[in-house]
């Protein structure tokens, strides 16, 4: 059962990064990220069904009262089969798939855990609901709360995790007003949106262990109808939460020559929550070393320094474990890399701190095409 399902949730996968088509509509009857959004909230915390592809994404650095630290990710995942839903009345009909990732970053014993699950989304054992934040794999759930807070709910073996999330911020737009262009092709878009900085707190029981848990998380929701470019294999990711109250977003998508695409981009988020949106050539990623997995043998970049010159920014970025690859292996080897992170740096000479997420993708397995 459990080998079926991890070759279910890597189907998806696949889907997803290369753009291919389950049997349902074809591309081109689903809506694209092409013009201006009109955001209202919550409403557009749910569901956008005339896009095929959809996620919900938390993670977070959190710590116990005694010290130990520990990194998380809730990932929950929609893609459509059909913009319209089948007209027969049955409760086994589907229109969309679901599928999530949990992973618990235990950074003091140096031990990740991750997770997947996939389902169709027939009796409601898996969906996500319009107007509002609610989406749910089996019993990994996100939902939003009466007051606008979020609680997001995952298990697997003998690990829960509970948590209670409030934003210190109203939602950051990234792109342009929302709409994040990933390729020069039309429709190479998503509309995503952020919470940059959400006090968390909750529990985490391991077995007959309960271990509360304190910290600061960073929840995304993107949708759109595209994969990745023609030219592009992979992309760099950050997330990145500054002891001066400010965050910073990264991303650069690379080509099949190493070089980042010229849709790179990204936002500076003031303690205030006012963005500055930051595009290619104002910032550059650097590598600093790799590290080499010992499930796949794919070579990660181990460490990043991050310069933004008109914020007179210097960062460097590295994990907290080296280790927090999710690797899957039922078609072909398909790995990325997503983890805790630490930041030092300066700001106009001033010195930084912070913690953060870092994604990699495209270094592991079938290519992302």
């Amino acid at each position: 059962m459990r080998a079926r399902l991890a070759a279910t949730t890597l189907f998806l996968l696949a889907i997803l990064w290369g753009g291919r088509l389950a049997q349902g509509a074809p591309a081109e009857s689903w809506a694209f990220a092409q013009g201006p959004w009109a955001w209202r909230f919550p409403r557009d915390h749910g569901n956008h069904p005339d896009f095929q592809i959809e996620w919900w994404y938390l993670t977070g650095n959190l710590s116990s009262p005694d010290g130990a630290a520990y990194g998380f990710e809730v990932t929950l995942f929609r893609r459509g089969l059909f913009r319209e839903a089948p007209h027969r009345e049955s409760q086994w009909k589907i229109r969309d798939v679901f599928f999530g990732h949990f992973a618990i970053s235990d950074l003091g014993a140096k031990e990740f855990f991750f997770a997947e699950r996939a389902d169709r989304g027939a009796l409601r054992e898996a969906g996500s609901s319009g107007g509002k934040m609610e989406v749910w794999v089996g019993d990994w759930r996100i939902e939003e709360q009466p007051d606008g807070s979020l609680r997001v709910q995952a298990a697997e073996k003998d690990r829960k995790l509970d948590l209670m999330l409030h934003s210190r911020k109203p939602p950051v737009l990234h792109g342009e007003a929302g709409l994040s262009r990933k390729a020069d092709e039309p429709g190479a878009a998503s509309y995503y949106y952020s919470f940059t900085r959400l006090q968390t707190q909750g529990k985490l029981e391991e077995g007959k262990k309960t271990i509360p848990l304190r910290g600061t998380s960073w929840f995304d929701h993107e949708f759109s109808s595209s994969a990745l470019g023609k030219n592009q294999v992979g992309w760099d990711w950050f997330a990145l939460q500054l002891d001066s109250g400010e965050e910073l977003m990264l991303y650069g998508l690379r080509k099949k020559d190493g070089s980042i695409d010229t849709t790179a981009g990204g936002s500076w988020v003031e303690s205030d929550g006012t963005r500055q949106g930051l595009r290619y050539g104002e910032f550059t990623l650097e590598r600093l070393g790799l590290w080499k997995s010992p499930h796949t043998g794919a070579r990660y970049p181990a460490a990043w320094r991050i310069r933004v010159p008109s914020l007179g920014l210097v960062l460097e970025v590295a994990p907290r474990m080296a280790d927090q690859e999710l690797y899957l292996h039922a078609l072909g080897e398909i790995a990325y890399w997503e983890g805790a992170v630490r930041v030092s740096g300066t700001r106009r000479e001033k010195p930084l701190h912070g913690v953060g997420y870092m994604e990699l993708t495209g270094y592991a397995g079938a290519p992302l095409q």
